[in-house]
Protein backbone atom coordinates (compact mmCIF):
# COMPACT_ATOMS: atom_id res chain seq x y z
CA UNK A 1 0.00 0.00 0.00
CA UNK A 2 1.38 3.79 -0.63
CA UNK A 3 0.82 4.91 2.44
CA UNK A 4 3.21 2.76 4.20
CA UNK A 5 5.98 4.91 2.46
CA UNK A 6 5.43 7.53 4.45
CA UNK A 7 5.43 5.52 8.03
CA UNK A 8 7.87 5.73 10.51
CA UNK A 9 9.18 4.11 13.73
CA UNK A 10 7.05 6.43 15.62
CA UNK A 11 3.99 5.00 13.99
CA UNK A 12 1.17 4.05 16.53
CA UNK A 13 -1.36 1.31 14.41
CA UNK A 14 -4.66 -0.73 16.15
CA UNK A 15 -7.20 -2.70 14.29
CA UNK A 16 -11.09 -3.63 14.84
CA UNK A 17 -13.81 -5.34 12.78
CA UNK A 18 -17.38 -4.52 12.90
CA UNK A 19 -19.93 -6.60 11.36
CA UNK A 20 -22.56 -5.25 8.91
CA UNK A 21 -26.20 -4.29 9.97
CA UNK A 22 -29.33 -4.42 8.10
CA UNK A 23 -32.40 -3.19 10.08
CA UNK A 24 -36.22 -3.95 9.11
CA UNK A 25 -38.24 -1.14 10.59
CA UNK A 26 -37.86 1.85 12.94
CA UNK A 27 -39.06 4.94 14.34
CA UNK A 28 -37.01 8.55 14.32
CA UNK A 29 -36.12 9.94 17.47
CA UNK A 30 -33.46 12.71 16.16
CA UNK A 31 -34.71 15.88 18.24
CA UNK A 32 -32.28 15.72 21.23
CA UNK A 33 -29.91 18.45 21.15
CA UNK A 34 -27.85 15.95 22.54
CA UNK A 35 -26.32 14.05 19.45
CA UNK A 36 -26.09 10.94 21.93
CA UNK A 37 -29.55 10.98 22.89
CA UNK A 38 -30.73 11.25 19.45
CA UNK A 39 -31.05 8.08 17.18
CA UNK A 40 -33.47 5.00 16.44
CA UNK A 41 -35.52 2.79 17.88
CA UNK A 42 -37.00 -0.36 15.99
CA UNK A 43 -35.36 -3.57 14.94
CA UNK A 44 -32.26 -5.54 12.48
CA UNK A 45 -29.74 -8.10 12.80
CA UNK A 46 -25.92 -8.33 12.38
CA UNK A 47 -24.22 -9.95 9.81
CA UNK A 48 -20.97 -11.73 9.99
CA UNK A 49 -19.89 -10.00 6.28
CA UNK A 50 -18.17 -6.78 8.12
CA UNK A 51 -15.40 -4.44 7.60
CA UNK A 52 -12.15 -4.92 9.31
CA UNK A 53 -10.45 -0.99 9.86
CA UNK A 54 -6.79 0.02 10.34
CA UNK A 55 -5.45 3.06 11.65
CA UNK A 56 -2.54 4.35 12.05
CA UNK A 57 -1.33 7.43 13.51
CA UNK A 58 2.78 9.32 12.47
CA UNK A 59 3.50 12.57 14.25
CA UNK A 60 2.19 15.49 13.19
CA UNK A 61 2.08 19.22 14.21
CA UNK A 62 -1.89 19.62 12.44
CA UNK A 63 -4.58 16.80 12.23
CA UNK A 64 -4.05 15.20 9.06
CA UNK A 65 -6.94 12.52 7.84
CA UNK A 66 -6.14 10.46 4.74
CA UNK A 67 -9.06 7.17 4.20
CA UNK A 68 -9.30 4.42 1.68
CA UNK A 69 -12.31 1.64 1.64
CA UNK A 70 -10.99 -1.11 -0.45
CA UNK A 71 -7.80 0.32 -1.74
CA UNK A 72 -9.53 3.98 -2.81
CA UNK A 73 -9.03 6.74 -1.64
CA UNK A 74 -12.52 8.21 -0.67
CA UNK A 75 -13.84 11.12 1.73
CA UNK A 76 -15.44 9.63 4.46
CA UNK A 77 -17.31 12.43 5.96
CA UNK A 78 -18.09 9.64 8.70
CA UNK A 79 -14.81 8.23 9.65
CA UNK A 80 -13.41 11.74 9.19
CA UNK A 81 -15.92 13.21 12.33
CA UNK A 82 -15.15 10.48 14.14
CA UNK A 83 -11.28 11.28 14.03
CA UNK A 84 -11.49 15.09 14.72
CA UNK A 85 -13.93 14.28 17.25
CA UNK A 86 -11.33 11.75 19.66
CA UNK A 87 -8.85 13.91 18.39
CA UNK A 88 -10.77 17.42 19.88
CA UNK A 89 -11.19 15.40 23.02
CA UNK A 90 -8.33 14.06 23.50
CA UNK A 91 -6.36 17.27 22.57
CA UNK A 92 -4.03 15.46 20.29
CA UNK A 93 -2.40 15.77 16.76
CA UNK A 94 -1.65 13.56 14.39
CA UNK A 95 -1.36 12.37 11.00
CA UNK A 96 -3.93 9.46 10.52
CA UNK A 97 -4.07 7.20 7.93
CA UNK A 98 -7.34 5.07 7.30
CA UNK A 99 -7.51 1.74 5.32
CA UNK A 100 -11.17 -0.25 5.79
CA UNK A 101 -11.59 -3.60 3.93
CA UNK A 102 -14.81 -4.10 3.50
CA UNK A 103 -17.51 -6.58 1.94
CA UNK A 104 -20.10 -4.29 2.97
CA UNK A 105 -20.87 -2.22 -0.49
CA UNK A 106 -21.36 1.72 0.21
CA UNK A 107 -25.13 3.21 0.14
CA UNK A 108 -27.07 -0.10 0.20
CA UNK A 109 -28.30 0.11 3.72
CA UNK A 110 -25.77 -2.86 5.23
CA UNK A 111 -24.49 -0.72 7.70
CA UNK A 112 -21.06 0.34 5.92
CA UNK A 113 -21.18 3.68 7.18
CA UNK A 114 -21.70 2.27 11.07
CA UNK A 115 -18.84 -0.25 10.50
CA UNK A 116 -16.16 2.10 9.22
CA UNK A 117 -17.41 4.87 12.04
CA UNK A 118 -17.13 2.02 14.55
CA UNK A 119 -13.97 -0.03 13.36
CA UNK A 120 -12.28 3.39 13.10
CA UNK A 121 -13.36 4.35 16.66
CA UNK A 122 -12.36 1.51 18.33
CA UNK A 123 -9.11 1.45 16.96
CA UNK A 124 -8.35 4.86 17.45
CA UNK A 125 -9.31 4.60 21.05
CA UNK A 126 -6.22 2.22 21.46
CA UNK A 127 -3.81 4.26 20.14
CA UNK A 128 -4.57 7.53 21.70
CA UNK A 129 -1.93 8.44 24.63
CA UNK A 130 -4.74 7.98 27.09
CA UNK A 131 -7.01 5.28 25.73
CA UNK A 132 -10.11 4.75 25.66
CA UNK A 133 -12.43 1.66 25.96
CA UNK A 134 -14.73 0.13 23.41
CA UNK A 135 -17.72 1.51 24.78
CA UNK A 136 -16.58 5.14 25.28
CA UNK A 137 -15.06 4.75 21.88
CA UNK A 138 -18.63 3.51 20.37
CA UNK A 139 -20.09 7.28 21.24
CA UNK A 140 -17.97 9.12 19.15
CA UNK A 141 -19.05 6.75 16.24
CA UNK A 142 -22.45 7.27 17.22
CA UNK A 143 -22.69 10.98 17.43
CA UNK A 144 -20.27 11.31 13.90
CA UNK A 145 -23.24 8.97 12.11
CA UNK A 146 -26.41 10.67 13.26
CA UNK A 147 -24.86 14.47 12.64
CA UNK A 148 -23.80 13.17 9.14
CA UNK A 149 -27.13 11.73 9.05
CA UNK A 150 -25.90 8.77 7.84
CA UNK A 151 -27.46 6.41 10.03
CA UNK A 152 -29.60 6.71 13.51
CA UNK A 153 -29.05 3.27 15.00
CA UNK A 154 -26.94 1.21 13.30
CA UNK A 155 -23.74 1.45 15.58
CA UNK A 156 -25.27 0.76 19.22
CA UNK A 157 -26.73 -2.82 17.22
CA UNK A 158 -23.12 -2.75 16.00
CA UNK A 159 -21.45 -2.95 19.12
CA UNK A 160 -24.10 -6.22 20.59
CA UNK A 161 -24.42 -8.24 17.45
CA UNK A 162 -27.67 -10.48 16.96
CA UNK A 163 -31.02 -9.90 16.15
CA UNK A 164 -32.07 -7.07 18.20
CA UNK A 165 -34.79 -4.79 18.91
CA UNK A 166 -33.65 -1.15 19.90
CA UNK A 167 -36.50 -0.20 22.43
CA UNK A 168 -34.83 3.25 23.46
CA UNK A 169 -33.27 5.64 21.09
CA UNK A 170 -29.68 6.56 21.70
CA UNK A 171 -25.84 5.59 21.04
CA UNK A 172 -24.33 3.54 23.66
CA UNK A 173 -25.03 3.95 27.36
CA UNK A 174 -28.31 5.69 26.25
CA UNK A 175 -29.85 3.56 23.94
CA UNK A 176 -31.37 -0.18 25.30
CA UNK A 177 -31.28 -3.22 23.78
CA UNK A 178 -33.06 -6.40 23.57
CA UNK A 179 -31.97 -9.97 22.02
CA UNK A 180 -34.00 -11.80 19.69
CA UNK A 181 -33.15 -15.51 19.96
CA UNK A 182 -32.93 -16.54 16.26
CA UNK A 183 -35.04 -19.89 15.90
CA UNK A 184 -33.76 -21.14 12.75
CA UNK A 185 -31.17 -21.23 10.09
CA UNK A 186 -28.78 -18.21 10.56
CA UNK A 187 -27.96 -18.06 6.74
CA UNK A 188 -29.33 -14.59 4.88
CA UNK A 189 -29.04 -13.88 1.85
CA UNK A 190 -28.48 -10.06 0.79
CA UNK A 191 -29.13 -8.25 -2.26
CA UNK A 192 -28.88 -4.38 -3.07
CA UNK A 193 -27.67 -1.25 -4.72
CA UNK A 194 -27.54 1.73 -4.42
CA UNK A 195 -30.85 4.06 -4.63
CA UNK A 196 -32.30 5.26 -1.61
CA UNK A 197 -30.16 8.65 0.23
CA UNK A 198 -30.84 7.99 3.51
CA UNK A 199 -30.06 11.70 4.47
CA UNK A 200 -33.47 12.43 1.91
CA UNK A 201 -35.48 10.55 3.15
CA UNK A 202 -34.65 11.52 7.05
CA UNK A 203 -35.32 14.93 6.28
CA UNK A 204 -38.37 14.59 4.43
CA UNK A 205 -41.35 15.39 6.80
CA UNK A 206 -43.42 13.57 4.53
CA UNK A 207 -41.32 10.20 4.63
CA UNK A 208 -41.09 10.73 8.57
CA UNK A 209 -44.62 11.38 9.26
CA UNK A 210 -44.71 7.41 7.94
CA UNK A 211 -42.23 5.70 9.08
CA UNK A 212 -42.67 7.08 12.57
CA UNK A 213 -46.44 6.22 12.33
CA UNK A 214 -46.09 2.97 10.95
CA UNK A 215 -42.61 2.22 13.62
CA UNK A 216 -44.61 2.66 16.41
CA UNK A 217 -47.30 0.28 15.72
CA UNK A 218 -45.11 -2.38 14.22
CA UNK A 219 -42.17 -1.91 17.02
CA UNK A 220 -44.99 -2.22 19.75
CA UNK A 221 -46.27 -5.52 18.04
CA UNK A 222 -42.63 -6.77 18.31
CA UNK A 223 -42.17 -6.05 22.00
CA UNK A 224 -45.18 -7.84 23.27
CA UNK A 225 -44.07 -11.01 20.81
CA UNK A 226 -40.39 -10.37 20.97
CA UNK A 227 -39.73 -13.45 18.40
CA UNK A 228 -37.93 -13.79 15.49
CA UNK A 229 -40.54 -14.91 13.61
CA UNK A 230 -42.44 -11.53 14.60
CA UNK A 231 -39.38 -9.56 13.45
CA UNK A 232 -39.65 -10.77 10.28
CA UNK A 233 -44.11 -9.87 9.59
CA UNK A 234 -43.41 -6.95 11.47
CA UNK A 235 -40.27 -5.49 9.61
CA UNK A 236 -42.30 -6.53 6.35
CA UNK A 237 -45.65 -5.51 7.40
CA UNK A 238 -44.10 -1.77 7.87
CA UNK A 239 -42.02 -1.78 4.53
CA UNK A 240 -45.17 -2.25 2.83
CA UNK A 241 -46.81 0.40 4.97
CA UNK A 242 -44.04 3.17 4.86
CA UNK A 243 -44.78 2.81 0.80
CA UNK A 244 -41.32 3.55 0.31
CA UNK A 245 -40.47 -0.02 -1.56
CA UNK A 246 -38.86 0.51 -5.10
CA UNK A 247 -40.33 -1.33 -7.83
CA UNK A 248 -37.48 -4.05 -8.30
CA UNK A 249 -37.75 -4.26 -3.78
CA UNK A 250 -41.48 -5.20 -4.69
CA UNK A 251 -40.77 -7.45 -7.41
CA UNK A 252 -38.18 -9.22 -6.20
CA UNK A 253 -39.85 -10.06 -2.70
CA UNK A 254 -43.04 -11.55 -4.75
CA UNK A 255 -40.55 -13.47 -6.27
CA UNK A 256 -38.89 -14.84 -3.07
CA UNK A 257 -42.65 -15.74 -2.10
CA UNK A 258 -43.82 -17.79 -4.34
CA UNK A 259 -40.40 -19.69 -4.21
CA UNK A 260 -41.94 -20.13 -0.21
CA UNK A 261 -39.01 -17.96 0.99
CA UNK A 262 -41.28 -15.69 3.20
CA UNK A 263 -38.75 -14.90 6.00
CA UNK A 264 -37.60 -12.01 3.75
CA UNK A 265 -38.67 -8.03 3.58
CA UNK A 266 -36.81 -4.75 2.65
CA UNK A 267 -33.35 -3.64 3.81
CA UNK A 268 -33.80 0.28 5.81
CA UNK A 269 -32.86 2.20 4.00
CA UNK A 270 -32.00 0.69 0.28
CA UNK A 271 -32.89 -0.42 -3.11
CA UNK A 272 -32.33 -3.50 -1.46
CA UNK A 273 -33.77 -6.88 0.58
CA UNK A 274 -32.44 -9.40 3.27
CA UNK A 275 -34.13 -13.41 2.80
CA UNK A 276 -32.98 -15.70 5.53
CA UNK A 277 -33.03 -19.52 4.44
CA UNK A 278 -32.23 -22.94 5.01
CA UNK A 279 -29.12 -24.01 3.61
CA UNK A 280 -31.45 -26.33 1.71
CA UNK A 281 -32.84 -23.43 -0.06
CA UNK A 282 -29.99 -21.09 -0.20
CA UNK A 283 -29.14 -21.42 -4.25
CA UNK A 284 -33.22 -21.21 -4.72
CA UNK A 285 -32.96 -17.61 -3.12
CA UNK A 286 -29.32 -16.61 -5.09
CA UNK A 287 -30.90 -18.19 -8.19
CA UNK A 288 -34.47 -15.67 -7.64
CA UNK A 289 -31.75 -12.35 -6.26
CA UNK A 290 -29.55 -12.62 -9.44
CA UNK A 291 -32.37 -12.32 -11.54
CA UNK A 292 -33.13 -8.83 -10.03
CA UNK A 293 -29.45 -7.49 -8.68
CA UNK A 294 -26.30 -8.65 -10.43
CA UNK A 295 -24.68 -11.38 -9.25
CA UNK A 296 -21.70 -9.03 -8.09
CA UNK A 297 -24.57 -7.57 -6.00
CA UNK A 298 -25.72 -10.51 -4.39
CA UNK A 299 -24.31 -11.41 -0.89
CA UNK A 300 -24.81 -14.86 1.11
CA UNK A 301 -23.90 -14.08 4.89
CA UNK A 302 -25.02 -14.66 8.08
CA UNK A 303 -26.21 -13.06 11.25
CA UNK A 304 -23.14 -12.74 14.13
CA UNK A 305 -24.12 -12.81 16.96
CA UNK A 306 -21.12 -10.66 18.57
CA UNK A 307 -20.40 -7.15 17.35
CA UNK A 308 -17.67 -4.93 16.60
CA UNK A 309 -13.79 -5.67 18.37
CA UNK A 310 -10.65 -4.86 18.59
CA UNK A 311 -8.81 -7.62 16.88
Amino acid sequence: MCLTSTLTEDVRRASAFVPGHITGMFRIFDTYEDPLRRGSTGAGFAVTAGTHTEIKLVPSSTLEIEVEYNNKRIDAPVTQAVIRLMANDSGEQFKAFVQHDSSLPIGVGFGASGAGALGCALALGQVLNDPIGPDLAARFAHVAEVTNQTGLGDVIAQTVGGVEIRMKSGGPGFGEILNVPLSQSDTVILAGSPGLETREVLTDPVWRSRINQAGDHHIQDLLSDPTFEAFISCSRAFAEEIDLMPERVQIALHDLDAHSLTQSSMVMLGDSVYCFCEDSQKNTAIEVLTRHWKESDVLVTSVSSIGGRVV
